[in-house]
């Protein structure tokens, strides 16, 4: 048997592109996980805890032709709505998740998408967030690492930051805005020490030693309204999870 190393991707052309193309039994030795957003309704009996923060704060399933999760921020500023996963990880098994978000009014909206040891927060606390201009970490979060796109802090600027066991925010400014309606592809993936490698549209942009400690993480999108401008939205268009199998 031969292994074949691939530094970048694997593009299939020609009848490839159309064809089977591949044979056998592919087999990962990492677990990975995928969520579409392809289905009828939100799971949020089984996959996700849901939680809306404020009047007319919506968060469903897409539709027309679409895929994703869409997040309507509502009427109130500073109302944040959360969409968890379950404390599924652990920073031993080096995890990873990524998905590809889309903002349509960048300069009123906060977002977070990153790991947390909280599912949620008690409006109008986030699991990181700038209300006021200074990055702070909600009252139930002990250990988050993420991005974090405020209108408070910067307008636009996508930031790199963390908590650890409620110490200090330690953050990174990637020096990347994001326009209006611009779609982004955002991983975050640990280490087994903790460290945190930030990555924007496949580009590493920031990176957060010991950024958290070894407690169980959900995988968390936090969304929500600045500036008292109503009714902006956020989409995230699917999950990808990856991590060892120990």
């Amino acid at each position: 048997m031969t292994d074949v190393y691939v530094d970048d991707e694997l593009i299939f052309k020609a009848q490839a592109s159309v064809d089977d193309n591949i044979t056998g039994n592919p087999s990962t030795e990492r677990m990975v996980s995928v969520d579409w957003f392809d289905g009828n309704a939100l799971d949020t009996t089984n996959d996700y805890v849901q939680t809306l923060g404020g009047t007319n704060d919506l968060g469903a399933l897409v539709a027309g032709g679409e895929n994703g999760f869409k997040g309507t921020c509502g009427d109130g500023d500073n109302e944040i709505s959360f969409l968890s996963t379950a404390l599924i990880f652990d920073f031993t098994q080096k995890p990873a998740i990524e998905s590809k978000v889309e903002i349509t009014n960048v300069t009123g909206t906060f977002v977070f998408f990153g790991f947390s040891d909280a599912t949620s927060e008690t409006t109008p606390e986030a699991t990181i967030d700038a209300d006021g201009g200074t990055l702070v970490k909600g009252s139930s979060t002990a250990d988050a690492v993420g991005f974090v796109i405020d209108a408070d802090l910067g307008t636009s600027s996508i930031y790199c930051a963390s908590v650890k066991t409620s110490g200090a925010i330690q953050s990174v400014d990637t020096g990347i805005d994001w326009a209006d309606t611009e779609k982004k592809r955002l991983r975050v993936a640990l280490d087994a020490l903790g460290n945190a490698r930030f990555y924007v549209d496949g580009i590493q942009k920031g990176y957060i030693a010991l950024a958290v400690a070894d407690v169980p993480l959900c995988a968390t999108l936090n969304y929500g309204q600045r500036a008292g401008e109503a009714n902006t939205v956020v989409e995230m268009r699917y999950i990808k999870k990856w991590q060892d199998c120990p």
